[in-house]
């Protein structure tokens, strides 16, 4: 009599994908502060330095009122 659950982990052996150009390390892309040298990661919706509050933008916002008579 067979075992059942060495066939089951056979075919599971069998018809495993086999992948192929796996990376072994991850990477994350940063830039840095330009004043301390902090890094930031990309992409990011950061507008100061959490170290030395260097601004990476210099945003100005302007609210103007709608008139009255239309």
């Amino acid at each position: 009599m067979s075992n059942p659950f060495k066939k089951i982990a056979d075919n599971s052996k069998e018809t495993s994908k086999k992948w192929e150009n796996t990376k072994t390390a991850s990477t994350l892309n940063t830039v840095v502060c330009p004043r301390c040298g902090a890094p930031r990661p990309v992409n990011t919706n950061v507008g100061t330095c959490d170290y030395c509050h260097y601004k990476f933008m210099n945003v100005e916002v302007m609210v103007t009122r709608k008139p009255d008579h239309v």
